[in-house]
């Protein structure tokens, strides 16, 4: 019975939007590990990277997810995208459940990025498109090793959040 869904994936490919209707299907809580590393440090994202350092928190990061993997009941997490790359999370997240990673190409990242997403994300700020193109491959390369640890990889390219969501639930309604 998989209790605990944890999607990964780069920034973009639609970790929280995908996992607000997966939990919706499924009649589970969703809940976003940045958001909860936020309540956890009392300080935004940006904050805990400019004041304490990107290994700090990686560290928060980790806590944050033990704690969500210690809860009991039906939970959809969406993870930050470095966030399996560190502190053994995929493993964390294979034993507590069932991870999923939204696997979306390098352009279409850069296609779904809004000027905003550029701004509140500390490891995107400030690129022009071409150098963010370049650092989205690189980066997805990098990761690429920690994602493919997924029980399940969906292709979430040409998907809305909604056709994602719905494959997802039929997937995993028959392990509920």
């Amino acid at each position: 019975m998989t209790t605990k869904v944890f999607l990964v994936g780069m920034p973009g490919c639609g970790k929280s939007t995908v996992g607000k209707v997966l939990a919706g299907l499924l009649g589970y809580v969703f809940l976003d590990l940045d958001t909860l590393v936020e309540e956890q440090e009392g300080l935004t994202v940006a904050q805990v990277f400019e004041q304490k350092g990107q290994e700090y928190f990686r560290e928060a990061e980790a806590r944050a997810l033990q704690t969500v993997s210690a809860r009991s009941g039906g939970v959809v997490l969406a993870t930050g995208g470095g966030a399996p790359c560190f502190h053994g999370n995929m493993q964390v997240m294979g034993q507590q459940g069932a991870a999923v990673y939204l696997r979306v190409s390098p352009q279409e990242l850069v296609n779904r990025l809004t000027a905003l997403d550029l701004q509140v994300r500390p490891l995107l700020r400030d690129k022009t498109p071409a150098e963010l193109l370049h650092y989205l491959t690189q980066t997805l390369r990098q990761r690429e090793v920690f994602y493919s640890q997924a029980s399940v990889v969906l292709d979430v390219d040409r998907l809305s959040a909604a056709e994602a969501a719905e494959a997802l639930g039929q997937q995993f309604s028959g392990n509920i």
